[in-house]
């Protein structure tokens, strides 16, 4: 584990000495991809935290509302293997599919200090504004289509990355 995880630890200890004391470094760890095992993951973030060597922890899920399947954490969200670590002032915040107010405000209530979004705010530039105004608001479900898209003022180029994302752009649409 310790040879695992000397990378990630010189790299951001780096940083740190090359930066001012107030410049804000951030990890963003994506927990289900690249093989990484979960025990692993969390033993070295609780590593990090504990040595203060980061700002704010970003967790980078699918979907913010995941089970672990197996092992250790078994029946447990995704999210609450890392919230529950002690973060020594490090603030957590998660991404996965949060379309909605009420998901964001779930986040908070399940231990982070921010969400972060993807989707929502590419489906809605003013997510943020919206979820202010109505503590009801939901983004469109997906998928929409290519105009939808470019009335949003996205880019054609963007539209057609966005074209291979599963269920993102409806197959043929204009």
């Amino acid at each position: 584990m310790e040879n695992r995880a000397r990378l990630t630890i010189e790299v951001i200890e780096g940083i740190r000495r090359a930066c001012s004391p107030d410049f804000q470094i951030g990890w963003r760890l994506s927990i289900e991809r690249y093989g990484l095992q979960l025990d692993e993951l969390r033993e070295l973030t609780a590593e990090i935290l504990e040595r203060k060597l980061i700002d704010y922890l970003d967790l980078a899920l699918w979907d913010s509302a995941q089970m672990v399947r197996e092992g250790t954490f078994r029946g447990k969200t995704m999210l609450s293997v890392f919230t529950s670590l002690p973060r020594k002032g490090v603030r957590v915040g998660a991404a996965g599919k949060i379309m909605s107010a009420h998901r964001a405000v779930q986040l908070l209530d399940e231990g982070c200090d921010f969400v972060l979004i993807a989707r929502a705010g590419i489906l809605t530039r003013d997510f943020p504004l919206q979820v202010m105004a109505d503590p009801r608001y939901e983004s469109p479900t997906l998928p929409v289509t290519a105009g939808y898209l470019r009335r949003g003022g996205l880019s054609e180029r963007f539209i057609n990355h966005l074209q291979g994302w599963p269920s993102f752009v409806l197959p043929g649409s204009l």
